[in-house]
């Protein structure tokens, strides 16, 4: 999943496709570095995606920052 819309707008939009998520799916949120008017936006996504038990999250110096977050409910770890 690809979130890349206004950023006050990702959080609202994460939450209904999140209980919907697979084991192994990956969500990507774009712009989370740049453009500074919206970082206070983006770190509050990237808080309310980290705060859930079965999502690993990671912040990628990549472009304009994107957050990758991998859905782990289910799988086995070793």
């Amino acid at each position: 999943m690809l979130l890349d819309l206004w950023k006050d707008l990702y959080s609202p939009c994460f939450d209904p496709f999140y209980p919907k998520l697979g084991s192994g799916a990956m969500v990507v949120a774009d712009n989370m570095i740049f453009p500074e008017f919206s970082r206070r936006d983006a770190e509050d996504y990237r808080r309310h995606v980290r705060a859930k038990a079965d999502l690993q999250s990671v912040l990628l110096p990549v472009g304009s920052g994107i957050e990758v977050s991998r859905c782990t409910r289910g799988l086995e770890f070793k």
